[in-house]
């Protein structure tokens, strides 16, 4: 086997030395998942005071006095269509110490275990994001696990208002602590937009606290209509920030649809059927095996009904409702849940 060894590449039209990462492949490096915003199947680009504002990306908490909204928005730097958008409708300016404003997204734990976090030898991670606020200053986010006993903040700076820029972060990985491998929570992705001291820990160092972000880091929500934006989130292993990794609109559709599916079904289909006196039932396969048995909620002409199984499935529900043999009835809308 022959190797090559080179100090530089360069680009053949400028000239310029071209990072070459070693770690990632090309392909499913993004740990994260929707990192573009495009998907919001809750939602619709409506706007959200609380919950998911996009497929996968939460508002953790506007937990405080203040107030504010997400929503999924057609803006974003060159590369990217779609954003979060985080409004202030109501001020914090005195920040008790569990008050929190916060945006999180959750990693599976298995597909996050290759990184050995909680021992010796494990792999760093970087955290790459682009972000626009009205509001300049020292702002912050963290990594931690799922038990929120073990959390590393660090700080980014946006220096212009109003202007998208990209940040660039590296975790260290966490030599202790307990790191979900299964398919529960592995790690926290936060980006903290303000919060109390008991949600806050000291910068570039692991804290056996679940901080948001890290202290003396600007406070979004001190500001009545400031704005904040994000996109292109991406978490990726190693010490290299490589370009975002666009993945086509229905690879991560895929991917967000194993936490949660929105079925739109017209009055058309599909039908229930009788299965005993006082009960009809349809069918419903999941286009994609969720996380976790899911919950459903199912809406006929009649009303709405909470689902049941005859059997656990990860890939089916079998949905039911009360039985009127004079009617005709017809699944009209299904939810299934199971998120992390």
């Amino acid at each position: 086997m022959s190797t090559l060894k080179v100090n530089t590449i360069n680009a053949a039209t400028s000239g310029q030395a071209v990072a070459v990462d070693v770690q990632n492949p090309r392909s499913f490096r993004n740990l994260l998942i929707n990192g573009d915003c495009l998907i919001d199947q809750r939602n619709g680009g409506s706007s959200v005071t609380s919950g998911y504002a996009i497929d996968r990306t939460q508002i953790e908490g506007f937990d405080g006095g203040g107030t504010g909204t997400g929503q999924q928005v057609s803006d974003g730097p060159s590369g990217f269509t779609k954003s979060l958008k985080i409004t202030v409708t109501g001020t914090d300016t005195s920040l008790a110490s569990t008050d929190f404003y916060s945006l999180r997204q959750l990693i599976e734990g298995q597909n996050v275990s290759f990184l050995g976090f909680g021992a010796s030898g494990g792999t760093s991670v970087t955290l790459s994001f682009w972000v626009k606020s009205s509001v300049t200053g020292t702002f912050s986010c963290s990594i931690g696990n799922g038990d929120n006993d073990r959390s590393y903040p660090k700080t980014y700076t946006i220096s212009s208002a109003n202007t998208w820029e990209k940040k660039t972060l590296t975790f260290p990985a966490a030599t202790d602590g307990t790191w979900g491998t299964d398919n529960g929570r592995g790690i926290a992705v936060r980006w903290s937009l303000g919060g109390g001291s008991g949600r806050l820990g000291t910068a570039d160092q692991w804290n056996s606290s679940q901080a948001h972000g890290a202290t003396g880091t600007t406070n979004l929500f001190a500001t009545n209509g400031a704005t904040f934006f994000i996109t292109g989130l991406q978490l990726e292993a190693g010490s290299v920030a490589t370009d975002f990794e666009h993945r086509s609109y229905g690879d991560e559709l895929a991917r967000c649809q194993r936490y949660y599916y929105k079925k739109p079904i017209n009055t058309n289909g599909p039908p229930a059927y009788q299965y005993h006196n006082n009960h009809k039932q349809s069918v419903v396969f999941f286009p994609t095996i969720m996380r976790a048995i899911p919950t459903c909620v199912a809406t006929w002409g009649q009303g709405t009904f909470t689902h049941y199984y005859h059997s656990a499935s990860h890939f089916k529900a079998y949905i039911g409702s009360a039985y009127d043999s004079a009617s005709s009835y017809y699944l009209t809308s299904l939810t299934a849940t199971a998120e992390l």
